[in-house]
């Protein structure tokens, strides 16, 4: 294969690309075919939910539908803690609706809001030592010191609305039963940590890897600005 410019390792080969970089988004791709033959598409996710990666994410995700139809799959690699709860049912909404399959792979850390589109997924892996987090969500009162009853009652609402989204996610894509989600969107004493194994135990992932696809065209997203 030919290749313009070094700038990873994936499994000990040295891949070489051509790329661009722009804020929190890096792009990559080889020169030695044409871009109407790739097949495979990474996208590493290294960051936090949130609207400047979500919105990057959900764009990346729409070019490669759009610009490049022969891929066989879109593997999502994710390594986040969470974050907003609003960003991260947009990208549950764009994983699940993107025409080419994506493959979502836990790479380190999948939490919280994180695991909504991992969630969104059919083929949903984990790497070994990958861990995942499930957890109530939680409400932020922005200055305001003190709250009335409707502004309590409000920010009730906003958070069942979330917690109830973890409920209907974990209920497609998890064994857990009624009970358990009940319990663990409750209270943080009740949170869900989950590895490799447990996870495809409780169906969360659907099976394990430790491999990184060579990729034709790769993407990464990050909270790092360029």
């Amino acid at each position: 294969m030919k290749w313009k410019t070094t700038i990873a390792t994936i499994s000990g080969l040295i891949l070489t690309f051509t790329s661009v970089a722009n804020a929190a988004l890096s792009f990559s791709q080889r020169t030695d075919i044409k871009p109407a033959k790739f097949t495979h598409a990474p996208i590493i996710f290294n960051g936090s939910i949130e609207a400047d990666n979500s919105l990057e994410l959900i764009e990346s995700l729409e070019k490669l539908n759009h610009n490049y139809p022969a891929l066989k799959d879109i593997t999502l690699y994710i390594n986040s803690y969470g974050g907003d709860m609003d960003s991260g049912y947009m990208l549950f909404q764009a994983v699940k609706s993107s025409a080419i399959p994506v493959v979502t792979v836990n790479l380190s850390m999948t939490a919280s809001a994180a695991t909504l589109m991992y969630c969104a997924a059919k083929q949903r892996l984990v790497m070994p030592a990958a861990m995942f987090l499930l957890h109530p969500a939680s409400v932020e009162n922005i200055n305001r010191q003190y709250l009335k009853p409707d502004e309590l009652a409000r920010l009730k609402e906003m958070n069942d609305r979330s917690n109830q989204l973890f409920k209907s996610v974990y209920k497609k894509c998890t064994n857990l039963s009624d009970s358990e989600t009940d319990a663990l969107v409750y209270s943080e004493s009740s949170s869900v940590l989950l590895n490799a194994r447990q996870a495809v135990a409780k169906k969360m992932a659907t099976g394990i890897t430790d491999v990184l696809k060579q990729a034709d065209i790769s993407l990464t997203i990050s909270d790092e600005k360029k």
